[in-house]
């Protein structure tokens, strides 16, 4: 989908997060529609597109990896790592310089969910694949 190597697992988790975080970020801004003087909500949605646009560039990142050695791999991650924070600092010191009617809170929420979504459906995946592999086991090895 994006970056150098095709990762299938790396590519469906991220299809599958944007997915997820567009919907939220769309009945956010539906509750914007309702509520257009909402702060929180300004800051949800935000942090929620930045905290999407971090998830794409974090797999940019990680597909990158196996053309490098460990010891470039380490400092490519540093950087990248460097530069998101950088990038969400930037972004929260704008807001609460430039853009008043912009809850901070609100955008802290927003940046969060999409690394929950994340690990939603990371626990989700492993719990099946451990019942796919419970079922292998009774249905191979059981006496």
């Amino acid at each position: 989908m994006f970056g150098t190597q095709s990762v299938p697992e790396l590519d469906s988790q991220l299809r599958q997060v944007l997915k997820y975080s567009g919907f939220i970020l769309i009945g956010i801004c539906l509750g914007l529609f309702f509520y257009p003087e909402d702060a929180v909500l300004w800051g949800m949605v935000v942090g929620t597109a930045t905290g999407i646009y971090n998830s794409i560039m974090l797999t940019i990142r990680i597909k990158r990896l196996p053309d490098l050695s460990p010891e470039a791999a380490k400092k490519h991650m540093k950087k990248g790592l460097t530069m998101r924070l950088s990038m969400i600092m930037a972004v929260l010191f704008l807001v609460s310089q430039k853009l008043t009617f912009i809850s901070l809170f609100g955008m802290g929420a927003g940046l969060l969910i999409p690394y929950c979504v994340s690990i939603i459906i990371s626990v989700v995946e492993n719990f099946r694949l451990y019942r796919q592999s419970e079922a292998f086991a009774r249905k191979y090895y059981d006496d």
